[in-house]
This record gives structure tokens, sequence and C-alpha cells, in this order.
């Protein structure tokens, strides 16, 4: 009798979804994410209306059951996994772009929409979506909105926080509501779409997001460029910002990242090298040849090898080495901790001199590359089963060099399960008060991803 609560709310959803609704065996592949932590659900729910995701949300609140929204199960920090015992809500089958409107710059999609399916959607239009995380081949817009999902471009153009206009939210019980307006300014509630934004499913599910568009650059150029000296190009960020330029994108690639990449290709590019510079331009033509100017002068000057891309499929190509890197790791251990910290740029040098002082003491392999045109370092602590320990220690005293330094542990992969004691060390007992005040107001049963994000 102690699961017959379940098998009703069961009966229900078979009862409204079919074949549609998966149990059991059936549920194995949502049973983990890229966070490798594994938990299996009670059933899985595949919507493909708004329709139903209400109806899931009242059965949902009717029998107190967990509810867990999922995209394409890339977070690395284990909120798109289900509650014990709770219902997976997957968008797979939610993936239709709704509308566009090109006069307004606007595209109105539905959650399970690939990041990908939608640049690819507008670039006949002229017209692009900047937010390009790593995995933007594969994650889904819903995703990206729920973990304030980033990417190489938000040292111009933002992260996802800057493009989303309103999201049509379901909450438990299915009421429904929209955060705002389909318009690019407005004033008149409290900000919802930001407090949406980044709440990783704890707040409401989300069916349908409108988003501000930008007029396709009229030129890319792509440079990338070769280091004997680690913390050089970090030096080469800060001249060219200081030159008054804003690279589109400004990756670093440092030299454990460059020991995998050789471990998988086999280029002698990767080998004899100690960092890795990816800098993109883009805009108008005139202004991409003179910021181009500039780029090579400085490189030249301090000389160091360097190739440019400008066309489209070059351009491409080189951009596929550096999302290459994360599948690489598994070479330098079967596990991995990953860490996406954010310091201020004056203090990037600090904090590589920092890890790699860590990686020695600790004797396992830590990459440390990603967005350093805004500081954002993705942290990567590669282990075996035995060295757990030493990875877990060496990750708490990154993130206690990261919090001296004025930063943050999490930049746009989120907090989830994976990552909630270093919430409750960052955030004040204040803040966390306030956070739980605003759940309980959403969400009075703490039926939305109970155990992710709040400390």
């Amino acid at each position: 009798m102690k699961n017959f609560p379940s098998q009703q709310a069961l009966r229900k959803l078979k009862s409204l979804l079919g074949k549609r609704l998966l149990t059991q065996e059936e549920c194995l592949v949502y049973t983990y994410d890229s966070s490798l932590r594994g938990i299996w659900p009670l059933a899985v729910a595949l919507p493909e209306k708004k329709e139903e995701v209400i109806e899931i949300l009242k059965i949902a609140e009717d029998f107190k059951i967990p509810v867990t929204p999922r995209g394409a199960g890339t977070s690395t920090t284990g909120s798109s996994l289900s509650h014990k015992n709770g219902i997976v809500i997957s968008f797979t089958r939610m993936n239709r772009i709704l509308e566009l409107n090109q006069e307004e710059r606007i595209v109105k999609v539905e959650p399970g929409v690939v990041n990908k399916q939608l640049k690819d959607f507008l670039k006949p239009y002229g017209l692009f979506y900047p937010p390009d995380p790593a995995s933007y081949a594969f994650s889904t817009i819903g995703g990206n909105v729920a973990t304030a999902a980033g990417g190489p471009r938000g040292l111009k153009y933002g992260t996802t926080k800057d493009y989303v206009l309103d999201i049509e939210v379901v909450l438990p019980g299915g009421r429904l509501f929209h955060t705002g307006r389909p318009v690019l300014k407005q004033a008149v509630n409290y900000n919802l779409t930001s407090l949406m934004i980044g709440s990783e499913g704890t707040l409401g599910v989300f069916t349908e997001i409108t988003l501000k568009l930008l007029p396709l650059p009229e030129k890319r150029m792509l440079f990338v460029s070769f280091h004997q000296l680690e913390e050089e190009p970090l030096s080469v960020i800060s001249a060219l910002l200081l030159k008054g330029l804003t690279p589109c994108c400004a990756e670093f690639v440092d030299k454990t990242s460059l020991k995998a990449l050789y471990k998988v290709k086999k280029d002698k590019k990767f080998k004899n090298t100690q960092a890795m510079l990816f800098l993109e331009l883009d805009g108008r033509k005139e202004e991409v040849k003179k910021d181009s100017e500039i780029v090579e002068k400085i490189l030249n000057s301090l000389k160091i090898p360097f190739f440019k891309a400008e066309e489209e499929k070059h351009i491409e190509e080189l951009w596929e080495l550096r999302r290459e890197i994360s599948p690489a790791t598994k070479v330098l251990g079967k596990f991995k901790i990953s860490n996406d910290v954010v310091v201020p740029r004056s203090q990037m040098k600090t904090l590589l001199k920092t890890v790699r002082k860590i990686e020695e003491e600790v004797r396992l392999p830590i990459l440390c590359f990603g967005h350093a045109g805004d500081g954002n370092f993705h942290i990567n602590i590669m282990h075996n089963e035995e060295d757990k320990g030493l990875a877990e220690l060496a990750r708490k005293k990154i993130i206690q060099k990261v919090w001296k330094l004025g930063g943050t542990f999490s930049g746009e992969h989120g907090v989830g399960y994976t990552k909630r004691f270093f919430a409750k060390k960052e955030l004040s007992p204040l803040e966390i008060e306030i956070m739980k005040k605003i759940k309980q107001a959403f969400d009075p049963f703490n039926l939305l991803n109970p155990e992710v994000k709040i400390p």
C-alpha cells in the first residue's frame, strides 16, 4: 500500500500519454546525464504539447510527486536527473520553432529545440542567436535557459540571459503564466524572466521561450596562435582589450588540454605547444579588417606563431578542435570532476598558477581551458576511482582560491546536485533564505527538482 499513490499517478499519466509514458527498463537512458550521476525515475513523460505538460503538473501536485524537466541530458551537474521516485518530463518531442518575426528580430521556440537547429534555421534569414555553449550541436534551448548557458561568444555578445524576452511557464497544479512580453523593453512586473534563467527546473517548467535575435555578422575571421609560455595568451587577451578591441571569442587552451588532444590526434602542433588561443573577430568587413591588423601587429611583435582563417568552412573546422577537448579528456583519466569557475580577468594568471601548483601536489591531470575573454575557466580534474579523494581535495582548494580572487564557482553550468555544498559556502544565510522563499512562492510543495540548486 506504500506505493499506492504513485501507482494511481502512473495510471492517470498512462491514460494521458499512452506509449509516451516510459516506465521501468524503458527509463534506462534517462537515469544519467553528463554528470555521470545515476538516479532511476519512477517514470518518464514525453509530452508533445503544452496542454499535456499542464496535465502532468496537475497530476504531480495531486499525488505530491517530484518533477524534473529535461532537455538533452547534457548537464554536468545532475540537474536533469530525476528525484528518487520522481517523474522526468523530457522535451525531445516539443522541438518546434513556433514563430519568427523578422521585423522585430524575435523567435518563439519550444524548449526541446536544439541550439544548432535554431542557428541553422535562422541563417538564411540573415539572423543569428549568439549563445553557443560547447554542447550547442545537441543541447536544447530549454536546457540552455535553465542553466544560464554561455559559450565562447559571451565576451562580445553576452550569454543566454541577454536574449530571453519571455518564457511561458507551468507551475505545479497546472498553473500557467508568462514571465514577460515579446518586446525589447518592459518594466511593469518584477523581472521574472531573469529569475527563471538559471533556475535549473526548480521554479517552473518551460513550454515556450521567446528570444531576441541579432543580424548575422557580415564577416568572420579566426586567429589561432601557438604559445611556448602557458600564461602568454592571457596577456594577449588583456593587451587587445586595452587597445579597445572586443573579439567575439577569446578561447584559452592550456597545456594539459593540449596533452589530451595530442594523445587523441597525434598532431605535433599540440605536442610542442604550451598553450593556444582561439581569437575570433566578426562584424562589418571594414571593421574586421582594421581589428585584424591590430591583432597581427601584437602577435608579430611578441613573435608568436599563428595562422588565420577567413572562410566559413575553415573557421568551423578549427573550432572543432576546441570542441573536442572535453571528449579528449578521457585519455587522461576514467573519471572527471568538472568545474566552470569565473574570476576577474585581472586574476586569470593567478588562478592558472594556483591550478598548476595543486596539479603538482595531487599528481592528477587538471585541465584549465575555456572562455578566458570573460574570466570563465573550465577546470576538469581527471582521476581514476582510487584517486577520487585527492580529486575532491583539489577541487576544494581551487574553489577556495576562486573565492579569494573575488570569483564564483559556477559561471554557466549551474549548481545541480553535485555543487550544492559549494553554494552553501558561497552564498550568505540571507541570500539562501531569500532563495528559499522565492522557491516556496512558485513551488509550495517543493515538487520541482527538489534537491537541486538551493543549499
